[in-house]
């Protein structure tokens, strides 16, 4: 378009921008592909078998390890006839927490291991035992390791704190317990190597409960929430 044609249309009143005409990319023909060459070419390749036929059972025997309870049932009978059990747990309020398989390869008697919190002592005893007819007690050892809570501890933990009057005042009929294990303080705390609980009481279909407590489970009594008494 001139420019003397776009002035006039401007002193009309009017603005037209100006046309812009791209010519279109040339077309480029595409290189053919090269054929599929296989070395060395295929050859004698044997032609597919009959379908197999019906699977034939294969008999099996289940060789599952025992439970932790069944090891457990194993074990007990041994422990009180150990003198160094007794010594270490006569007169002291204690908690079987659990029992397992030794994973050994060298041992030619498979061992189970017995962890009993003492709540007295604030110290976790690991018992090692010879899986006979009975189990024999080989070693006990001991530590300041905190492992989970046990149901009996569970359960008497939400027993004590149920009790509590701040519970009591504020919980509701259709409350459910929370029952977690409570991290360890540092060194030199009152409550240092103590076997604590966090429970917590509130409705099935919240996520965060209303009311919630510290359990001291060794002395059986209930902090505050920053672990002061109540």
């Amino acid at each position: 378009m001139a420019l003397d044609d776009e002035h006039r249309r401007r002193e009309k009143g009017r603005a037209v921008p100006l046309e812009i005409h791209l010519d279109p990319p040339p077309q480029r023909v595409g290189a053919e592909e090269f054929p599929a060459v296989v070395e060395p070419p295929i050859a004698d390749i044997p032609e597919p078998g009959p379908a197999p036929g019906p699977a034939e059972p294969v008999a099996w025997e289940h060789t599952g390890h025992p439970s932790g309870a069944e090891l457990l049932g194993r074990a007990m009978p041994g422990l009180p006839a150990d003198d160094r059990v007794r010594a270490a747990l006569d007169g002291r309020r204690h908690v079987v927490l659990g029992a397992s398989a030794l994973d050994d390869k060298e041992r030619a008697v498979r061992a189970i291991v017995v962890l009993v919190h003492d709540h007295t002592g604030h110290r976790t005893l690991e018992i090692t035992l010879d899986d006979g007819e009975p189990a024999v007690v080989t070693g006990v050892t001991e530590s300041g390791a905190q492992p989970g809570l046990c149901p009996a501890e569970i359960e008497r933990a939400v027993e004590i704190a149920g009790a509590h009057p701040r519970v009591v005042r504020r919980r509701t009929a259709d409350s459910v317990p929370m029952v977690l294990l409570t991290s360890d303080v540092e060194e030199g705390d009152e409550h240092y190597g103590h076997r604590r609980a966090y429970v917590g009481f509130g409705p099935p279909d919240e996520r965060l409960p209303r009311v919630r407590v510290i359990v001291d489970l060794g002395e059986e009594r209930v902090l505050g929430g920053g672990g002061r008494d109540e």
